[in-house]
């Protein structure tokens, strides 16, 4: 085998600045969304017991690290807002009726065919900023949407940022 064999067709470099991020369920995140990451992956393994040695085997169940995410805080704060109303919509803590309600509003935006889900899709840009890949992530939920902190130490041109994460049940990538 050559040297020339082993060369990669593609020498660009991955830039962290180059994606998008949307979910069906939340307009606003492809706008504000500062930071992202591809969840790691984790296999595990299965240990056979011998006489003389363990010997381990791959295992059979996939185990996805969650998907988190940072993005902007609007000045209506609609970008926070909209992460917390889905957690309302989840496990409202006024009851039934706000759940039904928020539920039913935001299941409208949803491709996704279980009620308190929606998919998400983070697209890979070129250095050119064209579409590279895909990356589609099935029901996807909000597990923690962090705080936001005021502070009269700050300047006014600080951003205010917010992070949340989100599990799902499994991501494939697509053809850009």
């Amino acid at each position: 085998m050559s040297a020339l064999l082993r060369s990669p067709e593609n020498v660009n470099l991955l830039q962290p600045t180059k994606f998008l991020l949307s979910f069906d369920r939340i307009g606003t995140s492809q706008f504000f969304c500062q930071t992202v990451n591809i969840p790691g992956i984790n296999l595990g393994s299965a240990t056979i017991n011998t006489p003389v040695a363990d010997i381990y085997a791959p295992g059979n169940k996939i185990a996805y690290e969650q998907l988190s995410i940072s993005f902007i805080v609007n000045e209506d704060v609609q970008s926070w807002k909209d992460i917390h109303s889905w957690f309302r919509s989840i496990a409202s803590p006024e009851g039934f009726n706000e759940r039904n309600r928020l539920s039913n509003v935001q299941t409208q935006f949803s491709k996704s065919k279980q009620k308190n889900y929606s998919d998400a899709t983070l697209t890979v840009m070129s250095a050119l900023n064209n579409p590279l890949l895909r990356i589609q992530f099935f029901n996807a939920f909000p597990t923690s949407l962090s705080g936001i902190e005021f502070d009269t130490t700050k300047s006014a041109e600080t951003i205010i940022t917010a992070s949340a994460t989100f599990r799902f049940d499994y991501f494939n990538f697509v053809d850009a």
